[in-house]
């Protein structure tokens, strides 16, 4: 039987800033995660899915708050006390928390090092800035600033619909897999992904790209809403790659860091500014997820080629919602259809 009578805690904590840069799957974290680390102070960017599994935990009532927000605190401080130890060290070249896209001779030098209670000093004296690339957290918002309070940067990115939903219609051969490691519930004897919770016939019905325009429908019905914490920086994804600058000095101003020649090379490897949305670097995981470079010069000809891909794989019902949240997205975002094309 649970107690219920014990109250989880964590006061102490090593944590002094944590940055995290979320957002829905196809968003363009891994274009703005890369330049966040090229920031003074922050450290490289992981994945933090024990965070991510509590507040999925969280959203779908399963898990009581004191217990969340403390494991929360916890994993906050290991994640960090492994990173300044070189404890848990990626070395493969080809992933994005690779140690070969982030300062190598400093995190080569970190496992080499004595460690242990020497870091306790270290990270007191240094006061690094955990950097998180973390996936559908938004609604979760107000737990992470319980938790975490004025410790916690929160970067929302968000981008049309139209430039996501390709890849997240992919993701669902990993979602229904092994490799899924968000929280899936049991509903009439079957698995159930965290997002499809009070939504579970609608997804028992689908098609992949049907299940990833619901998916879409559910995370965006929470940004519109603004049904997060009010501390969040929301980053449209169409204005910052165009006209980056006001979104980099408050970057600079949140991190308490310059704006450095190495954000800046960062910035121009992941081609920030660009003229067209979908003018990214040519990445292997970009290909993967269904990345293809423009075919035309104009963004509302992009949008339509992706319309039309959608369109021929859904029912009316399902390409009427996706253009609901299209319309909405572009009036909550986007202040004129001007901002799609190349000034």
């Amino acid at each position: 039987m649970l107690n219920n009578v014990v109250r989880i805690s964590r006061k102490q904590q090593l944590l002094h800033k944590v940055v995290m840069v979320n957002g829905f799957p196809g968003c363009g974290k891994t274009m703005l995660s890369p330049i966040i680390a090229t920031f003074d102070h922050v450290e490289i960017m992981q994945f933090a899915f024990l965070i991510e599994q509590m507040c999925e935990l969280w959203g779908i009532n399963r898990i009581d708050s004191d217990v969340a927000e403390s494991m929360i605190k916890m994993n906050a401080d290991l994640l960090l006390y492994n990173v300044m130890m070189g404890r848990q060290t990626n070395c493969r070249p080809s992933d994005q928390s690779s140690i070969f896209k982030h300062k190598p001779i400093e995190h080569i030098r970190r496992m080499l090092s004595p460690g242990d209670k020497s870091i306790l000093k270290i990270i007191q004296e240094k006061k690094p800035i955990l950097h998180l690339t973390t996936h559908m957290l938004l609604p979760a918002t107000p737990l992470l600033y319980k938790a975490l309070g004025d410790k916690l940067i929160f970067i929302e990115l968000v981008r049309h619909p139209l430039y996501m939903i390709i890849q997240q219609e992919k993701n669902f051969e990993m979602f229904d897999g092994p490799r899924n490691q968000h929280t899936r519930f049991m509903h009439d004897e079957k698995e159930h992904n965290f997002f499809s919770y009070g939504r579970e016939m609608k997804f028992d019905t689908s098609n992949s790209f049907e299940k990833a325009i619901h998916s879409i429908d559910w995370y965006y019905s929470k940004l519109f809403s603004k049904n997060y914490d009010d501390s969040v920086e929301l980053v449209p994804f169409e204005k910052f790659v165009k006209s980056p600058d006001d979104f980099m000095n408050k970057f600079s101003s949140i991190l308490g860091s310059p704006l450095t020649k190495s954000v800046k090379k960062e910035m121009s490897k992941q081609k920030v500014p660009r003229k067209l949305l979908s003018d990214g670097p040519a990445l292997e995981i970009y290909k993967r997820c269904g990345w293809q470079p423009p075919q035309t010069n104009n963004e509302e000809d992009e949008l339509n080629i992706r319309r039309e891909l959608v369109s021929k794989n859904v029912s009316d019902g399902a390409l009427n919602l996706l253009d609901k949240i299209s319309e909405e997205y572009v009036s909550n975002f986007l202040s004129s259809y001007e901002e799609y094309h190349p000034t």
